[in-house]
């Protein structure tokens, strides 16, 4: 499964979700993670096409 993590701090509960995404981690086989920070910052146009193909091709977009 693809999972996108988007790194935003939009939501207090952010341990729950870093848990789950811990325990995706542990079978990494299965999964492939990747994490994108977009908290304070202006994103390139380069960084938002990389985000915008990881968002579209991923089974699951998670953020935190």
């Amino acid at each position: 499964m693809r999972i996108v993590i988007l790194e935003t701090d939009l939501f207090p509960d952010r341990q729950t979700v870093e848990g789950a995404v811990a325990w995706l981690k542990e079978d990494l086989a299965a999964h492939c993670l990747s994490r994108h920070d977009v908290r304070g910052h202006t994103l390139t146009e380069e960084e938002c096409d990389v985000l915008l193909d990881a968002i579209l091709t991923a089974d699951l977009v998670v953020t935190v």
